[in-house]
């Protein structure tokens, strides 16, 4: 096997609480990553169920003329690209309006809302949202490398409500272009490069095909896109997602966003199935 699933075994033993006096002996397994090696820690689940946060109140009080995202404001209030990226100064799909970030983490960082709807619980995305979204930022994506050469990382960035860290409840993401590399970007990049000079075979593609042969994490094989759960995952529920046949974020085609709409769908409502809101 060309990637190797490195795993470790810890027990922790101690006394039961309820005062039986029976030892207990918990199992903590340590996971490393197969390109990166850094390590993940699989735990005991006490089988929790979570209750998850309802921001209908909190989408009340700030929808409309408080909400710089919404339809009475996101043509008076938001920034406007040059006349390079966007001839009108916006990008538009759908429902979907793509403008500049005001206060930007990059060198070219746009900033596109799915709709005009204020607040979206988890289970009420569409596939026609998502995939007008991420069609608007694969146009930003695809002006920005025409314009600037030099801008060679890019990333499409996703924190869905305050449970997740999103300072405005109205959804968007964050679409960053950068000479530099995130911590992640370089990271992926370097392991990945030392992968193929060893094996002269993509990572992904590998993991694809090792992960199919197990038939223990991988979900789905899709024409456009294949799911996997990670096996060194860094949450619960730590879903990969592999798009077939391409490389870089600007190669994509509408099928590839049409395929990536209708997969997330289905994990917002498995998730929301779970006692998850983000």
């Amino acid at each position: 096997m060309v990637i190797e699933f490195r795993r470790e075994e810890e027990f922790f033993v101690f006394q039961d609480p309820g005062g039986t006096g029976e030892m207990l002996r918990r199992k903590t397994e340590i996971r490393f990553d197969p390109l990166t090696g850094e390590s993940s820690r699989v735990v005991f689940d006490p089988g929790l169920k979570l209750t998850p946060p309802d921001y209908t109140e909190i989408g009340e009080n700030t929808k409309g003329p408080k909400c710089p995202f919404c339809a009475e404001n996101i043509t008076r209030i938001t920034p406007k690209f040059p006349s390079e990226i966007a001839p009108e100064g916006r990008i538009k799909v759908g429902e979907s309006v793509l403008f500049p970030n005001l206060f930007p983490y990059s060198k070219h960082n746009g900033v596109a809302i799915f709709s005009g709807q204020h607040y979206v619980k988890l289970p009420e995305f569409t596939v026609e949202m998502v995939t007008n979204a991420f069609r608007g930022a694969h146009l930003y994506l695809k002006k920005v490398v025409e314009t600037d050469p030099e801008a060679r990382y890019a990333s499409i960035n996703w924190n869905y409500l305050p449970y997740a860290g999103s300072s405005i409840l109205h959804p968007h993401i964050q679409v960053i272009v950068s000479e530099q590399p995130t911590n992640y970007q370089a990271r992926t990049v370097k392991e990945g490069k030392r992968f193929y000079a060893e094996h002269q075979q993509n990572y992904y593609e590998t993991l694809l095909e090792e992960e199919a042969k197990l038939g223990q994490r991988l979900i789905k094989s899709g024409k456009h896109i294949s799911w996997l759960h990670a096996f060194a995952p860094e949450s619960h529920l730590d879903f990969v997602g592999i798009f077939q046949g391409t490389s870089s974020l600007e190669q994509l085609n509408d099928g590839h966003w049409q395929a990536l709409a209708q997969d997330l769908v289905k994990i917002f409502r498995y998730l929301d199935s779970k006692g998850l809101a983000s």
